[in-house]
Parts: C-alpha cells; sequence; structure tokens
C-alpha cells in the first residue's frame, strides 16, 4: 500500500472549505446618486475660498452671470447662494453696491447650528454651560497674559456704559450689546477663533434668556467689575473662578426658569 504523505508544512489538514457567506451578513450598498447641481456650486466656492482665490469682502457676480459660467439654470445658483448664506459664508447687502458678498466674519454661521442644536432638543443647556465656562477660562487667561491696557480700558468703558442703562432702566437681554462684555475678552486674546466661538455661545445663551426673562439683572454689574479688576492684576485664575461661578449661576437661573409652564410656552 502506498504510503500516504502529509502536505508540505505539517499535518494533514482537516479544514474544511468556508461555507458561503450568508446573503444578509454581506456588504450592502446604495446605488450612486448623482450630486444636486447647487452642492456642486457651494463646493467650488468653498475651494476659492480656500485657495484664496475668494477673500472676506469680495463680491461674487450676479445670479445671471454666475448660471452662465457654472453651465446651469438661474434657480441653481440662487439655491447655491441661499445654501451659502445659511452657512454663513456668503451675506447678502442692499443698496446701490447691493449683491452676494463673502461673510467680512463673525459667528453667524456657528451660532446658527448650535442654535437649532439646542431648538432641537440634541444639545442640553449644561452642555452650553459647560463648554461656555471652559471656553471664557481660556479666553480670560490668554487675555490675562495679551491684553493691552488699551483692551483692559475698553472692557471697562463697556461696564460703565451698561452701568448707566441699569440706572436709567434702560439695561435688557434683548439686546445684543449686553454680551459685549464677553466679546471684548475674546478680542483681547489676540485669537479670532476663540472670538467668535464666544460670539457664538454668548449670543445663543443671550436669547435663551431674553425668551424666559427680559428683565435685567443689577448684580451682573458686580460681577463685571470683579472679574476685571482681577484681570488688571493678571489674576488668570481669580477671573477664572468668578466667571466660572457667575455663568454657572446664569445656567442653573436659565434652567430653573424654562421648566416652569408659562416659561416652557414661551421657549417653544
Amino acid at each position: 500500500m502506498p504510503e500516504t504523505r502529509p502536505p508540505r508544512g505539517g499535518a494533514p489538514s482537516t479544514a474544511t472549505s468556508p461555507a458561503p457567506t450568508d446573503k444578509a451578513s454581506r456588504p450592502m450598498f446604495e446605488p450612486v446618486r448623482v450630486r444636486r447641481t447647487f452642492e456642486v456650486v457651494c463646493d467650488q466656492v468653498r475651494r476659492q475660498l480656500a485657495r484664496g482665490q475668494l477673500r472676506p469682502g469680495d463680491r461674487l457676480p450676479g445670479d445671471r452671470e454666475l448660471a452662465e459660467q457654472f453651465g446651469i439654470s438661474r434657480s441653481g445658483v440662487r439655491e447655491a447662494l441661499r445654501s451659502l448664506e445659511s452657512a454663513g459664508l456668503v451675506e447678502v447687502r442692499t443698496g446701490v453696491n447691493g449683491g452676494f458678498y463673502i461673510h467680512s466674519g463673525d459667528a453667524t454661521g456657528l451660532t446658527r447650528t448650535v442654535q437649532d442644536m439646542v431648538s432641537l432638543g440634541r444639545v442640553p443647556i449644561a452642555d452650553l454651560t459647560e463648554a461656555r465656562i471652559e471656553l471664557m477660562g481660556v479666553a480670560i487667561r490668554l487675555a490675562c497674559a495679551r491684553a493691552t491696557e488699551a483692551e483692559l480700558d475698553a472692557i471697562e468703558a463697556d461696564i460703565d456704559h451698561h452701568t448707566a442703562l441699569f440706572e436709567r432702566g434702560r439695561g435688557s437681554r434683548n439686546t445684543r450689546s449686553v454680551i459685549e462684555f464677553y466679546r471684548l475678552i475674546a478680542r483681547a486674546t489676540h485669537n479670532q477663533v476663540i472670538v467668535m466661538m464666544v460670539d457664538a455661545l454668548s449670543e445663543i445663551i443671550r436669547t435663551l434668556l431674553a425668551r424666559v426673562d427680559p428683565q435685567p439683572r443689577q448684580d451682573i454689574i458686580q460681577v463685571r467689575r470683579t472679574v476685571l479688576a482681577l484681570m488688571r492684576a493678571r489674576d488668570a485664575e481669580g477671573a477664572a473662578a468668578a466667571m466660572a461661578t457667575h455663568l454657572q449661576a446664569i445656567s442653573e437661573y436659565l434652567e430653573s426658569e424654562s421648566r416652569k409652564p408659562d416659561r416652557r410656552r414661551r421657549v417653544a
């Protein structure tokens, strides 16, 4: 009887061929969808921004000229411009020199995005507060290291301005100027990204507060003076701690007011 030899590399294999893969476990792919025209237009504008071929303040051609350049309908161009405007990349200006312009640069798009997530219940107030406390802590630490006396004087002038408004009974959370204090601190960091992020979070909180209680609170003036005094002393940790306590108190107030039945209707 001929000798049975094992295959090279070891003992005879007893493995069987793998069973056919079950159809349910196979990767499933969807048909490729042709992109909508306005998405392609938006991508081209974004690419030119990234390359520096378009800059903040640049005026875009009119929709007729853009339609000819892209080889699409004017309605497609208008849809793209509306999308870019919603994203905060393009702004509409009226008047003699009206038209679509590359946005000069602020946190409008970021504010709108986060605000929408809050309205949809995707972002809780506690998350906003935590992010704002951490961000303002970073801003204060950088500002204490970098702020000029002129920038600190600007913060004090803003506090004096709102003190006068409160004394005349004209202080209100309904005005955007009430959050200028936070923006001035952010500007003293000399970091534009921090400025945009501080602007976005401050405006969202201001909007939420205005919905539940547009009446001013006198104690915010004293808190701001305390923060500024600590910043002038270059006490970054002390100023950040004072700011964190203040922002946490605002959050707790907002949470409690939002839970009241009559307030829920106003927030909705």
